[in-house]
């Protein structure tokens, strides 16, 4: 699971894509992040490592190569709710 800064710079790329056909350079990534280019480093190593994207050249943003652009559904257990049949739920309070 990502933490918020990780799925929002998740989004700001794959949306800058979508729209511009090109990823963005490091001035762009900070003015739509507020964010430094340290911070920016560090997340999108992590978001590397996670697989979300693939970035040879780690000095050039421009490189980055999108795998997913949202963040994966982790399978979750269904829990069962209680039936309840009579009208017992209604007349107890």
């Amino acid at each position: 699971m990502l933490d918020d800064f990780e799925r929002k710079l998740l989004r700001v790329l794959f949306n800058f894509f979508a729209r511009h056909r090109r990823m963005p350079s490091w001035r762009e990534l900070s003015a739509m992040t507020y964010r430094s280019a340290d911070e920016l480093v560090h997340t999108l190593k992590a978001l590397e490592n996670r697989q979300y994207i693939d970035w040879n050249n780690k000095n050039d943003p421009s490189t980055i190569i999108m795998i997913q652009g949202w963040e994966r559904r982790e399978k979750r257990p269904r829990t069962t709710t209680a039936q309840v049949t009579d009208s017992s739920y209604w007349t107890q309070y």
